[in-house]
């Protein structure tokens, strides 16, 4: 008697059946298992890493939210991800028209970093100075993970296994913060 082997689609059902009941460690290893490949389904739309990880966090908050709601007998659970993840990019984009000037910032372009002008260093000093006061208005975990992905390089799951957080909420906070520091430069 041959034992049914189990399809990699097989154990994405399972997944997210145990995702429905609120199990996080099957959250994190069906994150594991699609993150990639969700990631080049939104970097393919929107064509920026940052919108891309914008949708890819905002698909898998509805993935869990949601995971109740997938029906094998309508499709793969590959299928189901794919569309939430493509629905969620398309939104962004058509959202984002008013970011289309936005450039992504490079430390190599950047000639503030390197200038010897005494003008532009002074002026440098003060961003600088301008956006540690804000930092200060954030609340310590924002700034924590903030400052492990900006400052020290880490990834979304790097801080997280660091702060042992969820990927998630590292997200949340570190996208609130970032917006809480935008709003606070602006004024």
């Amino acid at each position: 008697m041959e034992m049914a082997q189990d399809t990699p689609s097989d154990r994405l059902v399972m997944l997210l059946r145990r995702c429905a009941a609120e199990d996080r460690r099957a959250f994190d290893s069906l994150y594991h298992s699609v993150a990639p490949k969700l990631y080049g389904v939104a970097l393919r739309i929107l064509g920026r890493d940052s919108w891309a990880e914008e949708a890819l966090q905002d698909a898998f908050v509805n993935i869990w939210r949601h995971a109740g709601r997938y029906d094998p007998a309508r499709g793969r659970p590959m299928t189901w991800m794919i569309n939430i993840v493509r629905n969620r990019a398309l939104d962004l984009r058509r959202g984002a028209t008013y970011r289309t000037d936005e450039v992504e910032w490079s430390a190599a372009a950047d000639r503030r970093l390197s200038s010897d002008d005494p003008q532009v260093r002074a002026e440098t000093n003060q961003e600088l100075a301008r956006v540690m006061r804000c930092m200060s208005d954030l609340t310590e975990p924002q700034r924590r993970c903030i400052l492990l992905m900006y400052h020290r390089g880490h990834t979304a799951t790097e801080t997280a296994a660091q702060l042992t957080l969820p990927v998630g909420t590292v997200k949340t906070w570190v996208r609130r913060g970032l917006i809480a520091i935008r709003d606070c430069l602006a004024r």
